[in-house]
């Protein structure tokens, strides 16, 4: 196998999102003529093939990767950032706005949101039931048994309903830090109160430069397992001590 052939394997076993079955929701951006300033653009938002809302971004990129489609208790909600300095929750399809963040100068502006879908998927056989979540396009049953279907004799796999993890994910930066793209988590168990709440619980960390979410954050579970996700990060080393290098000073901090 060639460098190329076995870096083409890696692109392609890397997670995508799901399909319009699993997020029925998502958004294009167009971006308008600036006339003063750095421009804006305007955000589209559809289910399936029909435009049920828009509104205006203050900044001419990022719109589309910046409204994030969530399914709570049976009603769907979106993240999304009108101001790039802050993230707000909207419900759907009325596209109303409900509450979140408010802009601030100095504000963790988001580059991409993500809350991820996952179902469960239960096999048996012989007697014995295991389960186990799949997220996005991984729980798709095409994707899931391949194109030759399912082929494993006397195995019985079923599929249960797409979900919302109760956790949505943000990449961005503090204003003027864009250098790489910082990852953090919003809690939205009282996201239909318009609240939500984002924090640094994972530290001061940079995703994987160019990985969207989707693929930078890989999330597993075997029920009744603990969930568990392999994120993919970048971080500068000094190769002769080995310490990792700070992004803002460029000395040595650990």
């Amino acid at each position: 196998m060639t460098e190329g052939e076995l870096l083409n394997r890696i692109v392609a076993r890397l997670p995508r999102r799901g399909g319009l079955a699993v997020r029925p929701y998502y958004a294009r951006a167009e971006q308008l003529e600036p006339k003063e300033g750095w421009g804006k653009s305007r955000i589209s938002i559809f289910r399936g093939s029909e435009k049920i809302g828009e509104y205006e971004r203050n900044y001419p990129a990022l719109g589309e990767s910046t409204f994030e489609p969530f399914e709570r208790d049976g009603r769907w909600f979106a993240l999304y950032s009108a101001d790039y300095t802050c993230t707000r929750i909207m419900t759907l399809p009325d596209c109303r706005d409900i509450g979140g963040e408010q802009p601030a100068s100095g504000g963790f502006c988001p580059a991409e949101l993500y809350v991820p879908r996952y179902r469960t998927i239960t096999w048996k056989f012989e007697g014995r039931t295991s389960e186990s979540w799949h997220f996005e396009a991984g729980g798709e049953e095409a994707n899931y048994f391949g194109p030759s279907g399912n082929t494993r004799k006397g195995v019985e796999v079923s599929f249960g309903p797409w979900q919302s993890l109760h956790l949505g994910f943000i990449a961005g930066c503090l204003w003027g830090d864009d250098s790489s793209w910082k990852l953090q988590v919003f809690d939205l168990s009282r996201a239909a109160e318009g609240i939500i709440e984002r924090s640094e619980r994972y530290g001061h960390l940079d995703i994987a430069s160019d990985f969207p979410l989707v693929a930078a954050i890989q999330l597993y579970r075997e029920v009744p397992g603990p969930l568990r996700a392999t994120v993919l990060r970048q971080e500068c080393r000094d190769m002769d001590t080995g310490k990792r290098i700070d992004p803002y000073t460029d000395e040595p901090v650990d």
